[in-house]
């Protein structure tokens, strides 16, 4: 038990096409739904997705205590940070329903943790070396030029530089999470959400296929309507797909999250945190001083996972005790804060002062 460090979590789920709409769970954290919406007062970024006050200014007085070049500081209603996060990228635009938000993952981020989290989500920022030490942990999102549903537009593009920088970042320390699957695969659509992606891990021994794989569709899963469409990622309930590994730091304490559609990842030596034994769906690797988590998914991050609550989704049937979904909703049966909290834990090692309040986690 971490006693002193509360954390903002990521998790192992699959990809990102619209469907319709259990491992017995801890619940999922950030139970309100619904962040601010304001932009950051020191990023360049366009979009204001990830919600939240950025650019704290005051010193903490009686507050959480900061590392060694992590001042904590605090805004004037009392909201403490101590860890910067940029999100590169567009967030998804599927979910339960076809139609969720990340409000949820945002909100639990912003309001519950001392990270402050800059959102990147529109316009391409310049990997340079200044702008990278601004950060401890990226979060590297669905980088393209449209982002609607069925079509990517096209992938962002980065300089050898960038990739350079990016590279000396993480091995002084930083902490990089890259996510995918946040678009659909076959016919109808363009698949670019791992282009940008891979070549910003090309360092790594990591790299995202363009395969599409945990379609519910085809796995025979007789409840996945329960938790709006997606596919149990590991754990016990019928139709659940793969095994989170409780001996790393990203698999501990996670039996289940939602996936749908997530992208395979290949790996040589990158520790497998989730698998089914053909594909990985989570690994992580230390690169010099730095850590990367890889996660091929991106259903971890919609409001309809964390909270259990969708447009297409009937409340009663999770209070019915004759629903076949009697108190069986994703946010009953999945352990989304957990896996937050896990990843970002490890890729931001080195910074104790980041901690995060919610009693889901185990920690």
């Amino acid at each position: 038990m971490l006693a002193a460090l509360w954390l903002p979590v990521i998790a192992c789920s699959g990809g990102g096409d619209g469907p319709n709409g259990n491992t017995t769970g801890n619940g999922a954290g950030g139970q309100s739904a619904g962040g601010t919406g304001s932009n950051n007062n020191n990023s360049s970024s366009s979009g204001d997705d990830f919600g939240g006050d950025i650019g704290l200014t005051s010193s903490v007085s009686g507050g959480p205590q900061a590392d060694a070049g992590h001042q904590t500081t605090c805004d004037e209603a009392g909201n403490c940070t101590c860890i910067n996060i940029a999100s590169i990228g567009r967030e998804g635009v599927w979910g339960p329903c076809s139609s969720d938000s990340t409000t949820a993952l945002q909100n639990w981020l912003n309001t519950q943790s001392t990270a402050q989290v800059d959102n990147y989500n529109t316009e391409k920022p310049t990997l340079t070396p200044e702008f990278l030490a601004r950060y401890d942990v990226i979060l590297l999102q669905w980088m393209v030029t449209k982002g609607a549903q069925n079509d990517d537009g096209a992938p962002w593009e980065f300089t050898a530089d960038e990739v350079n920088a990016l590279k000396d970042w993480v091995n002084n320390g930083g902490g990089l999470i890259a996510l995918s699957g946040y678009q659909c695969s076959g016919q109808g659509c363009t698949v670019h959400d791992v282009t940008a992606t891979n070549q910003l891990l090309s360092f790594t021994d990591i790299q995202f296929t363009t395969n599409g794989v945990l379609d519910p569709a085809q796995s025979g899963c007789p409840n996945c309507n329960c938790w709006g469409g997606s596919l149990p990622l590991g754990g016990p309930l019928p139709g659940s797909v793969g095994t989170w590994n409780q001996d790393t730091p990203i698999g501990k304490d996670i039996q289940s999250v939602g996936a749908y559609i997530a992208r395979p990842i290949k790996s040589t030596t990158a520790t497998v945190d989730c698998t089914d034994g053909t594909n990985n769906f989570a690994v992580h690797e230390e690169v010099g001083k730095g850590h990367v988590v890889a996660y091929g998914d991106e259903w971890v991050t919609y409001s309809g996972q964390w909270l259990g609550t969708a447009a297409c989704l009937d409340p009663r049937l999770y209070t019915d005790p004759n629903s076949g979904c009697y108190e069986k909703s994703a946010a009953h049966v999945f352990q989304i804060s957990q896996f937050w909290y896990n990843v970002i834990k490890y890729t931001a090692s080195s910074v104790e002062c980041f901690t995060i309040e919610d009693p889901a986690i185990i920690k």
